[in-house]
C-alpha cells in the first residue's frame, strides 16, 4: 500500500517537473520577447534568406484507394452458391470471391443452340429453292428472250424481202405501161387488126402486172405489221425477263438475309448465355482488400448492375477532395502536390494530381464545388481508407534562391527595384530584379547579393504591428525553413 502511494507520489513529482520546466521554457520565451522589444522597439534590417517560394492551393479530403473495383455479373435471377470472402480479407486477382448457380443458365444456352441447328436447317432449305428458282428464271427468260429476238430477225428479213418484192413489182408495172402506150399509139397510126391485139395483150400484160404489184404491197404491209409485232414482243420478252431474274434474285437475297439475320439473333442469345454462365465464377479483378460484400449464400441475384462485392488497392492511394470555384481554373492533372495525413504522420507525401472534375460537385450559397484526386506517388501500407488528409498543390515554385521579405524592396526614380544593402554601416542602393512572389518574401537577384547581405526595410517594423509576438520572434530568431507558400 506504501509502495503504490509512492509510486503515485513520484508520478506526481515528475508531471510538476514538467509542467514547471515547460512553464520555465515558456517564461524564459516571454523574458527573451520582453527584452528584445524593450532593446529593439524598431526592426530596422533583416538578412538575406536563401530558401524555396512555393505558390500552392491547399486543399482538405479523405483517402481513398487509388484503384477501387464494385465487382457485378451479367448473370441475373441466379442462386448465390458460395461467398468465398469477408470483408477485410486481402485476395489476389484473379481468387474466385463469389459463385452463382448456372443450371438454369445452362438449360437455356443448350435451347438456344438447339434453336439456332433448326433454325440453319430451315434457312439452307429457304435458300436452297430460292437458288433453283433463281436459275429457272434465268434460263426460262433466256429461251424465252432468245425466241423473241430470233422472230424479230426472222420478221425483219421477211420485211425486207416483201419491200424487194414491192419493188419489182413496181419497176416491172412501170416497163409495161410504156409497152402498153406504145402499143396504144401504133394502133392509133394505124388501126390494123395485128395492131389492136397488141394494144388488147399489152392492156392484159399490164393488168397482171398490176395486180402482181398490188399484192407485193399487200405482202409488204403484212410484214412490216409482222415485224413491228415482233418487235414489240422482243421488248416485253426483255422487261419479263429482267422482272422475272430480278424477282428470282430478290427472292434469293431475302433468303440468304433471312439466314444471316437469324443466326446473328440466334449467336447473340447464346453469347448472352454463354457470357452470364461465365460471369457466374466472380473473380477479384485486382489483389487488395474487400471493402463491402453485399451477397449471402442462397440470396437470388438479381443481376440489374447490382453490385456483389467491392474491391480496393490497399498499398496506392487517392486525396478524395473538392475545391471552390474560385480555385479551380488554377488546378490542372499531372501538378505537383505534398500530403499530409496527421494519423500516422506529419511528413509530407509526394503526389500528383489525377483527376479534376470539369463540372461543379456541389453548390452551396451560389458558389459551386468541384471534385479532385490527388494520387500519392509511392505505396503506404499505414494508410487506411477514410483518413482525413491535407493536401497542399503546388501553382508555382522555385528552389534554392535569394528572397526578401516585401517590405524591403522599393521602386526608385527610374521605375527600377532596389533593395538598400548595409555596407559597413553604409546605406547602398541596389539594383534588384524580381521574380517570384510567395505570402511574405519575394525572390530577388542583384549583383553582389547573397545570404551574408543584409538589407533595410523600407519602413522600420514595430513589435507592436498587426502581427503574433511568436510569428515576430520566429522571424527575428531566425528565417523560416521549407516552403513558405507550402505546408
Amino acid at each position: 500500500m506504501n509502495r503504490k502511494k509512492k509510486m503515485i507520489l513520484i508520478g506526481g513529482i515528475v508531471v510538476l517537473v514538467l509542467i514547471g520546466a515547460a512553464g520555465f521554457v515558456a517564461f524564459s520565451r516571454q523574458k527573451a520577447m520582453k527584452a528584445m522589444m524593450e532593446n529593439m522597439g524598431q526592426i530596422e534590417t533583416v538578412r538575406v534568406t536563401r530558401q524555396n517560394l512555393i505558390d500552392s492551393i491547399s486543399v482538405t479530403g479523405t483517402i481513398a484507394s487509388a484503384d477501387a473495383w464494385d465487382v457485378s455479373a451479367s448473370a441475373k435471377n441466379v442462386e448465390v452458391l458460395e461467398v468465398n470472402y469477408e470483408v477485410g480479407d486481402y485476395v489476389n486477382a484473379g481468387d474466385v470471391i463469389v459463385v452463382l448457380d448456372t443450371t438454369e443458365l445452362e438449360l437455356s444456352l443448350t435451347e438456344a443452340k438447339n434453336k439456332q441447328i433448326l433454325s440453319e436447317y430451315t434457312e439452307g432449305k429457304s435458300i436452297e429453292t430460292a437458288t433453283e428458282s433463281y436459275t429457272e428464271a434465268v434460263e426460262d427468260g433466256t429461251d424465252t428472250y432468245q425466241k423473241a429476238v430470233k422472230n424479230e430477225a426472222d420478221a425483219k428479213e421477211a420485211l425486207i424481202e416483201a419491200a424487194q418484192e414491192v419493188e419489182s413489182a413496181a419497176d416491172k408495172l412501170l416497163r409495161q405501161e410504156e409497152r402498153l402506150g406504145e402499143a396504144r399509139a401504133a394502133y392509133e397510126a394505124d388501126p390494123t387488126p395485128e395492131k389492136e391485139a397488141a394494144w388488147t395483150a399489152a392492156q392484159k400484160e399490164y393488168t397482171s402486172r398490176h395486180q402482181a404489184y398490188v399484192s407485193a404491197a399487200e405482202a409488204e404491209e403484212k410484214a412490216q405489221e409482222a415485224y413491228e409485232n415482233a418487235v414489240e414482243q422482243l421488248e416485253d420478252a426483255k422487261k419479263n425477263n429482267d422482272k422475272n431474274i430480278n424477282n428470282a434474285a430478290d427472292q434469293l437475297e431475302k433468303a440468304q438475309m433471312q439466314q444471316k439475320y437469324s443466326n446473328d439473333s440466334n449467336q447473340e442469345v447464346i453469347e448472352n448465355y454463354q457470357k452470364q454462365i461465365d460471369s457466374c465464377m466472380v473473380t477479384a479483378p485486382i489483389s487488395g482488400v474487400i471493402t463491402a460484400v453485399n451477397v449471402a449464400v442462397g440470396d437470388t441475384y438479381m443481376g440489374e448492375g447490382k453490385n456483389l462485392f467491392s474491391i480496393a488497392d490497399k498499398e496506392f492511394f487517392v486525396v478524395s477532395a473538392s475545391v471552390d470555384e474560385y480555385d479551380i481554373s488554377s488546378i490542372s492533372k499531372h501538378m505537383d502536390a505534398a500530403v499530409i495525413v496527421e494519423a500516422i504522420s506529419e511528413e509530407e507525401l509526394p503526389a500528383t494530381v489525377s483527376f479534376v472534375s470539369p463540372v461543379a460537385s456541389t453548390s452551396s450559397m451560389g458558389a459551386s464545388s468541384y471534385a479532385l484526386e490527388i494520387a500519392l506517388k509511392d505505396a503506404n501500407e499505414k494508410l487506411r481508407i477514410g483518413m482525413t488528409a491535407k493536401a497542399s498543390i503546388v501553382l508555382d515554385a522555385v528552389y534554392d534562391v535569394l528572397t526578401v521579405p516585401y517590405d524591403c524592396i522599393e521602386t526608385d526614380a527610374d521605375g527600377k527595384s532596389v533593395v538598400y544593402v548595409d555596407r559597413d554601416g553604409e546605406k547602398i542602393a541596389v539594383e534588384v530584379q524580381v521574380g517570384m512572389q510567395g505570402e511574405y518574401y519575394v525572390e530577388v537577384s542583384g549583383e553582389g547579393l547573397d545570404e551574408n547581405s543584409v538589407v533595410y526595410y523600407t519602413t522600420p517594423m514595430t513589435m507592436n504591428r498587426e502581427r503574433d509576438l511568436s510569428e515576430d520572434f520566429e522571424m527575428l530568431m531566425g528565417p523560416p525553413k521549407g516552403n513558405p507558400g507550402g505546408f
